[in-house]
């Protein structure tokens, strides 16, 4: 999860970056099911991974990515050459999501197994290289408050209804130290429902493997 200082927690991030890995690394064992259908488990995961990549796309565009490029502004530097990397491999991604989101539209089953593993491997370079290039930049460019603006945006774009899904799908499957992390840093209000109401709801609708504690 990083050393970084407590205001500058990079927890959820990193959390959210697995998630995609995982639900990338699900779709693409789909596709190579040659003589499974896609089926309505896919289908969600699928679903759930447009959905949660979208509004975490949005919210760093517009209250990370924006930020760092203007501090870069007036003295470009290796800043800005590192966010650059990083928006190459992004828009790398998105005829991949493109293709995968069409085929499982139309249940194109070699379009899907084309698609669906090199989008796999490019949203693990994206992510990979977010979290070695670009994350570790945030403590020393932008200002607590302005790392703060990023969780005012995330939640915006989410809302509360979106949230009681975001959290357990986050914690699908993820190891201990993760979910201990990821829990320890809301509010006990929100553990209890996410404990009470959103993980049960969310494994009766999606059959997903929330650990159980």
């Amino acid at each position: 999860m990083g050393c970084e200082p407590r205001r500058f927690d990079l927890t959820m991030l990193h959390a959210a970056y697995d998630a995609f890995r995982r639900d990338t690394a699900r779709t693409a064992a789909a596709a190579g099911a040659d003589a499974v259908p896609m089926d309505a488990a896919t289908a969600s995961t699928w679903s759930l991974f447009t959905f949660h990549w979208h509004v975490q796309d949005r919210a760093e565009k517009s209250a990370l990515w924006t930020v760092m490029y203007a501090k870069d502004a007036d003295a470009p530097g290796r800043l800005g050459a590192v966010l650059d990397e990083m928006a190459l491999r992004a828009v790398k991604v998105v005829p991949l999501i493109d293709a995968v989101d069409a085929a499982v539209e139309q249940r194109d089953r070699l379009m899907f197994a084309r698609y669906a593993p090199e989008l796999h491997a490019s949203v693990n370079a994206l992510l990979d290289y977010k979290e070695s290039d670009v994350l570790p930049l945030i403590p020393g460019t932008l200002t607590a408050f302005e790392w703060g603006t990023f969780d005012v945006e995330f939640r915006r774009e989410i809302g509360m209804r979106g949230l009681g899904v975001f959290l357990p799908w986050l914690l699908d499957g993820a190891p201990e130290p993760t979910r201990r992390a990821v829990l320890h840093l809301l509010p006990p209000p929100i553990r209890l429902f996410y404990r009470t109401s959103w993980r049960p709801r969310y494994r009766r609708r999606f059959g997903a493997a929330v650990p159980a504690c």
